[in-house]
């Protein structure tokens, strides 16, 4: 090899090795399957070896490739390093920050936090976009949001990648959510739930498959009347006394629908509400003050359940 390899080949070979195929990588990246071969093939060519094997079902490293990667790493994580560097040296806080979140931590934390922002910082703006947990720490580490607001179940694991920073915000209880008036003891126990009508998330989602597992402890299988992701609808579904349902506190819209909350005597589930960024990113000042921002809401305390 008679000169460098090229940075942003590089950076895209980092992309393919952590989505393990070339298609993954291009769409992460924006750009089409074959700009992102192409770019391989030429870093390939400067390198004088075979990186890659092209696979029917993605892109396999070879030993080569293995040993590049963590240079590749290295470089990624020093340009990160850089831009939060010169950011600081800058000291002006104004820019917008991207931020990946679940809907109901985009409603009840970020939403208040823009606000938070408007006061603390003006000139910071946030672009939000909705994602499941584990899409937003694909985009985190693919650089495509700088903070994502993630949430993490009792009984449900997510694995979080231990070069990422993680920031609890807060852990707030999963409440009984039923029509106002409903004939329910004022705190029940999920036991005593067994042979009422549910609406429930779908068992993909963390707080659906949450609620399962801890009816399932309790030796019973909820029987789903409805079943939804959309939190609008699951508590209209709910007040119209479609069922009941197992929600975390911050989640319940009852500004959409009137219903009525209640702690559970036992078990007492949670759920936590994480911050999620890179660590060079967190020392961005307008990242900062984002983080900042959400913080603050979290130690809001939400209207307490009847």
């Amino acid at each position: 090899m008679d000169r460098l390899p090229d940075a942003t080949r590089l950076v895209t070979f980092a992309r393919v090795a952590r989505h393990g195929s070339l298609t993954s990588a291009a769409r992460s990246l924006g750009v089409t399957t074959s700009a992102v071969s192409q770019q391989m093939t030429a870093l390939e060519a400067e390198c004088g070896v075979r990186l890659l094997d092209r696979e029917p079902r993605g892109a396999v490293l070879t030993s080569a490739g293995e040993v590049l990667l963590q240079r590749a790493e290295e470089l990624v994580r020093h340009l990160d390093e850089t831009a939060t560097t010169m950011a600081q040296l800058g000291g002006e806080l104004a820019g917008r920050v991207r931020v990946s979140t679940i809907a109901s931590g985009a409603a009840s934390v970020v939403l208040p936090a823009a606000g938070v922002l408007e006061r603390t910082a003006p000139a910071v703006s946030m672009s939000v976009t909705v994602r499941e947990p584990q899409t937003s720490l694909d985009a985190i580490d693919d650089g495509v949001a700088d903070l994502a607001l993630i949430d993490v179940y009792d009984h449900v694991p997510l694995a979080l990648p231990t070069h990422l920073l993680v920031e609890e915000v807060l852990t707030e209880p999963l409440v009984l959510v039923s029509a106002t008036g409903a004939d329910l003891p004022r705190r029940p126990s999920l036991s005593s739930l067994a042979h009422h009508d549910w609406v429930l998330p779908p068992a993909t989602t963390a707080c659906g498959a949450a609620t399962r597992h801890a009816c399932r402890a309790d030796g019973f299988e909820p029987r789903a009347a409805w079943e939804t992701d959309d939190l609008l609808l699951l508590v209209a579904a709910v007040s119209r006394g479609a069922g009941i349902a197992l929600l975390p506190r911050r989640a319940v819209a009852d500004s959409v629908a009137p219903v009525e909350v209640r702690r559970l005597v036992a078990p007492v589930l949670r759920r936590r509400l994480l911050l999620v960024t890179r660590s060079a990113a967190s020392q961005r000042p307008i990242v900062r003050a984002c983080l900042d921002a959400i913080h603050h809401v979290g130690q809001q305390a939400p209207a307490p359940a009847g």
